[in-house]
């Protein structure tokens, strides 16, 4: 069963956002900082490294960026760049996530469908290497995108979750 999403109060609630616009290679996030806002894309192409490398082109209006951060109440995991000229909607992260059950929904969907897309090119590399037993850098990456895919849940959370359960 799919979620589905009330996009119309979910639209007016992203369309009355103040609008920040950057230039070609103005830095919009940097690995490291905390902003402790959510970015979502209107129009332009953000360009995303991590570490020197270059992670992935975003030219889709309604991406969001700056949900790592918010969620997981950590500094910027990546560095990001307008690649053209591109402006975003921008929300106080955790006025938008936590007062806003449909927001929040909004983005827990735009991760799902990233770590959705994640897993099937992880299996789709699995399958290219069949056979083989990746060795160094390839094989090491895969473990830790194996071992993600099932994390550890915090201990406090899990006393929280379940205290009612047992």
């Amino acid at each position: 069963m799919e979620l589905l999403l009330d996009t119309g109060s979910l639209r007016e609630r992203i369309e009355a956002l103040p609008v920040e616009s950057f230039a070609e290679g103005d830095t919009i996030l940097a690995a490291g900082t905390s902003t402790g806002k959510l970015f979502i894309l209107v129009s332009g192409t953000a360009q995303v490294t991590k570490q020197d490398v270059p992670i992935c082109q975003l030219a889709e209006p309604g991406t969001v960026l700056g949900e790592i951060s918010a969620l997981l109440g950590q500094p910027h995991t990546a560095d990001v760049t307008a690649a053209t000229a591109c402006s975003f909607r921008v929300a106080d992260a955790a006025e938008f996530l936590r007062c806003d059950p449909v927001a929040a929904l909004f983005v827990a969907t735009v991760m799902a469908k990233r770590l959705a897309t994640a897993n099937e090119a992880m299996v789709e590399l699995r399958h290219e290497l069949a056979g083989e037993k990746p060795r160094g850098v390839i094989g090491r990456a895969l473990d830790r995108l194996g071992k993600a895919l099932a994390p550890d849940v915090d201990p406090e959370l899990a006393r929280y979750m379940y205290a009612g359960w047992m």
